[in-house]
């Protein structure tokens, strides 16, 4: 079985759970999701934005949540700007840095709503990748942007650039998912559910070594070590299901639905495949 995600491999023996795994790793969990899609693995790594996205584009189901938000981590997503720009009102007619399909044009939504700042009044620079929006906020192409993770730091490194605010302001969390093949989990649902005792391993081993796995994620990703630990010591991993986690995605749905972004709708019920996780882990689930 192909396991996607941005995540180093660690020190998970699969093979004592009888699962012949194979891991890749993807920049983006969008591109994560496109190799499930394109059969080129058969799970993968989103957050919301993007399993709601794919679970309307192809036959995915999810089959547990990996990360919730929390305080914790919606501060360290912050939101740097650069030049004048000290507060929200700030950005009427700047131009916005924004990872089109991705969880931040939500993120971008919500924070221009609770500002009462339209987006008519802003322009919106599309970048695929960290880089892309690296080189614009450097060229001045891009006034202000969301950024997380080990990549904060490298963008509070330019010239100028400063924080004005984080997710809180926002209203909202980021969660990620672990999606499969619904065919995977109907055909071999003990694969799937072998797999989330290991994963459940493995999000254990990550909380003991966080150092090693930093460590491991320099050598894989080249990711810097110190802005990984940082990460770790912030981000709130979880195996499980709960009904805030189906109202939490209940809720991007209906947005996504109300922008006209979904290529089709769904009812969410038909799309969550718990059992497994239900067998793997059965305190985990309270949906």
């Amino acid at each position: 079985m192909k396991l996607n995600g941005n995540i180093p491999r660690l020190r998970l023996d699969f093979k004592d759970h009888d699962v012949d795994a194979k891991l890749a790793n993807f920049a983006m969990g969008v591109d994560t999701i496109n190799a499930v899609l394109t059969e080129q693995a058969d799970t993968g790594i989103a957050a919301d934005y993007v399993a709601i996205n794919s679970l309307a584009k192809g036959n995915l189901v999810i089959v547990a949540t990996l990360t919730r938000g929390n305080e914790k981590t919606s501060k360290a997503n912050q939101l740097l700007a650069q030049g004048s720009i000290k507060k929200a009102a700030d950005l009427k007619g700047k131009k916005l840095g924004v990872n089109k399909g991705t969880v931040n044009e939500y993120v971008w939504a919500q924070y221009l709503k609770v500002n009462g700042i339209s987006e008519k009044d802003i322009i919106y620079v599309p970048y695929s990748t960290p880089d892309e929006a690296i080189v614009g906020v450097k060229k001045g192409d891009i006034d202000a942007v969301w950024v997380g993770g080990a990549l904060l730091e490298k963008f509070k490194g330019i010239d100028g650039v400063h924080q004005i605010d984080d997710l809180l302001g926002a209203g909202v969390t980021i969660d990620s998912y672990l999606l499969a093949k619904k065919s995977l989990v109907e055909d071999n649902p003990k694969v799937v559910e072998n797999t989330l005792k290991a994963l459940n391993e493995g999000i254990h081993y990550v909380q003991n070594n966080r150092e090693e796995t930093a460590k491991l994620a320099f050598e894989q990703l080249k990711l810097p070590e110190d802005g990984v630990l940082k990460d770790l010591e912030r981000n709130n991993y979880v195996l499980g299901f709960t009904k805030e986690d189906a109202n939490h995605l209940e809720e991007m749905k209906k947005w996504m639905e109300e922008k006209g972004i979904l290529s089709n709708s769904f009812n969410l019920d038909e799309k969550l495949s718990l059992d497994p996780l239900k067998k793997a882990l059965p305190e985990s689930v309270t949906y």
